[in-house]
């Protein structure tokens, strides 16, 4: 039992490892994306995903105030990044306007 004791102790070593990398690499994305479109003078607001794993719900939610379309802007669809004309109420609630100054707020804790 000692040897699969081992075993798995490996495995969750290996694992957090990479997963820790892969979370701050993608934090740093939605980071730069947040401030190309604050110097743009776009309003950015974010909520970090603190109920299910990221490969569950992503690693939160990015609205920005503008109309780019994120087929042109990305090529892809970025679950955790929305653009919207205009926001209400309802689109930010529980969510942090992100200026350059709090860029840190962008954040998912493993």
């Amino acid at each position: 039992m000692s040897d699969l004791k081992r075993l798995w102790k490996e495995t969750e070593d290996f694992v957090h490892s990479y997963e820790k990398e892969i979370a701050e690499k993608y934090i740093n994305f939605l980071r730069e994306v947040a401030r190309y479109y604050i110097s743009k003078g776009k309003r950015v607001f974010f909520r970090e995903n603190r109920v299910v794993h990221y490969g569950e719900g992503g690693f939160g939610w990015m609205v920005i105030e503008c109309d780019d379309d994120e087929y042109e802007v990305f090529d892809s669809h970025i679950l955790e990044i929305r653009f919207k004309p205009r926001l209400n109420e309802k689109d930010i609630v529980g969510a942090v306007e992100i200026k350059e100054k709090n860029l840190r707020d962008i954040k998912y804790e493993i």
